[in-house]
This record gives C-alpha cells, sequence and structure tokens, in this order.
C-alpha cells in the first residue's frame, strides 16, 4: 500500500458498513463526485458534506498498529505518494484544513492534479484508490442533473464491499 492508513481507513469504514445506504452529496461534471458523510444518509439533509466517521481506532493494515480517527473521525494527512489525482483515482476529501480527512473521499472523473498535495497552491488531497473497472458509471454519475452541486435526483450507494487479498 502506498498510503497504509488512508486505505486501511477507509477499508476498516467499508467492512463496518458505514458507507452502506449514503447518498453521494456534491457532484461537479467533469470534475468530481464526493460520498461518504454520514449526514448523507438523508439525501435531503442540509448538513450532508460537514460530517465524519465516530472517533475510535482502526488496525493498520500493512503495519499492524492501530491507528485513530479524532475530533470528529479525522485522520492524519497522510502525504508521502505521489500519486496524481487522475481520472478514476479516489481522493480524501478534507475541509480545506490539514488533518481533516475522515470518510468523505472523491472520485475524479477529469485530470485534477492541481489538487495534488504536492502541487503548487492549498488544495492537498492524497489519492488512495483506483476504480479498475466500472469507470463508465462514474462518469455517467457526474453528469447527473444538480441544483448547488448536489444530485436533483438522490444518487445511493446500497453497499461498498471489498475484494482481494486484504488482511
Amino acid at each position: 500500500m502506498e498510503v497504509p492508513l488512508t486505505a486501511s481507513n477507509f477499508i476498516d469504514l467499508a467492512r463496518s458498513g458505514f458507507f452502506n445506504g449514503l447518498h453521494f452529496h456534491r457532484v461537479i461534471p467533469d470534475f468530481m463526485a464526493q460520498f461518504g458523510c454520514p449526514f448523507s444518509r438523508d439525501p435531503h439533509c442540509k448538513r450532508a458534506g460537514s460530517g465524519g466517521p465516530r472517533d475510535g481506532s482502526f488496525p493498520n493494515l500493512q503495519t499492524g498498529a492501530a491507528e485513530r480517527r479524532y475530533s470528529g473521525g479525522n485522520i492524519q494527512d497522510e502525504l508521502v505518494s505521489k500519486d496524481s489525482n487522475g481520472p478514476g483515482t479516489l481522493s480524501m476529501a478534507n475541509c480545506g484544513q490539514p488533518n481533516t480527512g475522515g470518510s468523505q473521499f472523491f472520485i475524479n472523473v477529469a485530470d485534477n492534479s492541481f489538487l495534488d498535495w504536492f502541487s503548487p497552491g492549498t488544495s492537498k488531497h492524497p489519492v488512495f484508490g483506483k476504480i479498475t473497472s466500472g469507470y463508465d458509471v462514474v462518469v455517467r454519475l457526474s453528469k447527473v442533473d444538480t441544483q448547488d452541486d448536489v444530485p436533483t435526483k438522490p444518487i445511493q450507494m446500497l453497499a461498498v464491499s471489498i475484494v482481494g487479498n486484504m488482511p
């Protein structure tokens, strides 16, 4: 794993069912689709986009160490891998401040390298995954009708599964 803390956090949340039933709360055509806020369980909740997981611990799947979520479910920024925010990548969303990522992430549908943590500018979003099949579905999702970047017809994630040789 290039970013074991961030990937382990995502895998732990997925395995616990945290993402199941949530809605995409922010969609911008030719840019990205954002997901992972617990308030988005209700697609009309005005707080959608402002929440994170509960504080607690989870295992780092690479080192075996106990990692923690704190201050509203946040994890430490993991600015180590120079994977770029290209089409099909999953990137940790944050509140515009360091160490404010938790459960929200976005799927890039364009070359958004200006969001790379190692690029000039203030946006710092580490990539922690890549879609390996079904990218066409994400592109279609990114083109739905929106009002203020919120899909006019709610788009719900029924379940997130982790498949493969993960500990």
